[in-house]
């Protein structure tokens, strides 16, 4: 096969991280041709080592340098048999992925890979690269796991662009969620529960404030929050079609009993872990006769959540196997519809007022295997259409990326580092009212059929929260912090006081901790306390036992001054009630 069969010149630049890939697969050609590794079928006899990437490194900057082209070549399938035919990974993917008469594969040096691309003109574009990490990853195959080695890189056009994702990578690694929940103690996970999250009382602090902020926004907004079980028959999940296209992301088991012995059981005798809450809501609304007078009917439920989600896709508290979400579900008549689009937009942008978030909307629309009739789909993506028209945000559109039962609104907002997280989402919903025959009596007396809209502002709780550790890097706003108040005795004789001054603050539902460390100067108690991100501290001396005041500090180190206690707490309440986000600042 000669590369004088080249078809086509033309050349786009690929993403940073598709530079890298492509860099690193010619560096692991290059260096087994070099004898350092014996390959066999196209694997390493051995592992890379962390300590070798600065190696590898140079290797791909070498050939960086030296300008080496991409070239694109068209060939058929039986052209790609024997070219790959050495490589077992390779044969699969032919098979798998190549439907066509022939695929693209590209060649810089002596590497031939098959690839879509499209690639770099040449080596020569890349001007900052940098090797991240090594890895093992197992090959997805029927048979026995074959055990493959991954690198990664990213690379940039210039190595000024490097050296600023540098910057920004150590800060994002600073503000990592894990790390500043190991550092806080907010929470932990542990291998005996994987997937799962551990909660300590600091990070439940947290956990609660947020709960107990939507909830507030419940009782100003017509909410009723619900219970509902978590363990439910497959009949359920086939009733709502989600046993159809969810079940492999659904925790399912055999109840006790005779059946477990007998395979041929009918699949309805399965139990399965609820991995969402709208079915149940459905069971609610229609377990006794409903009236138009009702309507809508917002129902809110923070119930466990569990989604058996892939071991390699966990990651902190971004993906889990167990969590809840500000999950409800509105009942409504179709003229209700529109205004309750609208009430539901409102909600998000208080809320992420309040958090201090940026956002973005997205209208995902109709995707391939959707239930229901086209009809149907396009009336519902026509109200949301309008609704977002109408709210003034910008939104984009996004084709074919919405649930199989209906459109929705997907809600991406950018944190304190600009990295985009899609937590809320709004979706419209005409398939479950058809499936649990869900009617209420209209205003003329004749049965109709109510819209349902999904709808969560957080999320998953779990996730905002790592979110917001992030955003703020472990400088929590005082009404989520788990370090409000800390109160420092300047020496052993104001002990007491200082207990009395805690006991006040718990009184008024305030976090206060006590540092009465005799063994430590009073500044360097002051010290540890903003470092550990208090936001206030409140040292008591002589002079404010005796007036009974407080002196005040904050976390920045700003001498707020002596104030009455009782005022003091007063204030705080106060503050941490309004939810501001500057507290130090205004106290």
């Amino acid at each position: 096969m000669s590369w004088g069969q080249q078809l086509n010149n033309s050349w786009v630049p690929s993403s940073a991280e598709a530079q890298a890939r492509n860099v690193v697969s010619i560096m692991i050609s290059s260096w087994e041709r070099n004898g350092e590794c014996k390959p066999t079928n196209s694997r390493l006899s051995r592992t890379i080592r962390g300590s070798e990437l600065p190696v590898l490194e140079q290797i791909c900057q070498e050939l960086a340098a030296a300008a080496q082209p991409f070239r694109r070549l068209e060939a058929s399938q039986d052209q790609l048999r024997q070219l790959f035919k050495d490589n077992p990974f390779k044969l699969c993917l032919i098979e798998e992925k190549v439907t066509g008469p022939t695929a693209t594969v590209y060649g810089c040096g002596t590497l031939v890979d098959l690839c879509q691309g499209p690639h770099l003109r040449h080596t020569g574009q890349i001007g900052g690269l940098k090797l991240l990490t090594n890895s093992s990853s197992v090959w997805r195959s029927p048979g026995p796991p074959e055990t493959l080695q991954r690198v990664s890189g990213i690379s940039f056009p210039t190595a000024e662009e490097l050296r600023a994702w540098e910057e920004w990578r150590e800060e994002a690694e600073l503000r990592d969620h894990r790390r500043i929940g190991k550092e806080q103690e907010l929470f932990f996970f542990h291998e005996l529960s994987p997937g799962s999250c551990f909660f300590l009382p600091r990070g439940t602090r947290v956990y609660n404030a947020l709960v107990a902020f939507i909830r507030a926004e419940y009782i100003h907004r017509g909410f009723s929050e619900v219970k509902t079980p978590t363990l439910f028959s497959a009949k359920l999940w086939e009733v709502s079609g989600h046993w159809a296209h969810y079940k492999e992301d659904m925790f399912a088991l055999q109840p006790p009993g005779p059946q477990r012995d007998h395979p041929t059981s009918h699949p309805t005798d399965t139990l399965a872990l609820k991995p969402m809450n709208c079915p149940a809501h459905c069971l609610m609304f229609t377990h006794r006769p409903r009236s138009w007078r009702e309507l809508p009917l917002r129902l809110a439920d923070f119930g466990a959540l569990h989604r058996a989600e892939a071991s390699g896709s966990l990651g902190g508290l971004t993906r889990l196997r167990c969590f809840q979400q500000d999950d409800a579900h509105i009942f409504c008549a179709p003229d209700q519809l529109e205004a309750e689009i609208r009430g539901c937009l409102d909600f998000l942008r208080s809320v992420y007022a309040v958090l201090g978030f940026s956002f973005r909307l997205a209208l995902s629309t109709r995707p391939s295997g959707f239930l229901g009739e086209p009809c149907l789909w396009d009336q519902a993506e026509q109200v949301l259409q309008q609704a977002l028209e109408e709210f003034g945000e910008p939104w984009d559109l996004n084709p074919g990326d919405g649930a199989f039962y209906g459109p929705k609104i997907d809600v991406h907002l950018r944190d304190a580092l600009g990295r985009p997280h899609q937590c809320g989402t709004i979706q419209l919903d005409f398939q479950l009212p058809l499936r649990f025959d869900l009617q209420y009596k209209g205003q003329a007396g004749a049965l109709e059929r109510p819209v349902v809209i999904h709808r969560a502002i957080l999320g998953s709780v779990e996730r905002m929260l790592g979110v917001l550790a992030e955003s703020c890097g472990g400088k929590w706003p005082l009404w989520l912090s788990p370090f409000q108040v800390v109160v420092i005795p300047v020496g052993p004789e104001q002990e007491d006081y200082a207990r009395e001054v805690q006991q006040s603050l718990r009184a008024a539902g305030l976090v206060g901790d006590l540092d009465a460390d005799s063994t430590l100067t009073l500044g360097r108690r002051v010290r540890r306390a903003q470092l550990a991100n208090y936001n206030f501290q409140f040292v008591v001396g002589q002079k404010e036992q005796s007036s009974r005041t407080v002196n005040i500090r904050t976390r920045d180190n700003r001498r707020l001054g002596e104030r009455d206690l009782t005022e003091a707490v007063g204030r705080l309440l106060e503050l941490q009630n309004t939810r501001v986000p500057n507290a130090e600042e205004i106290f």
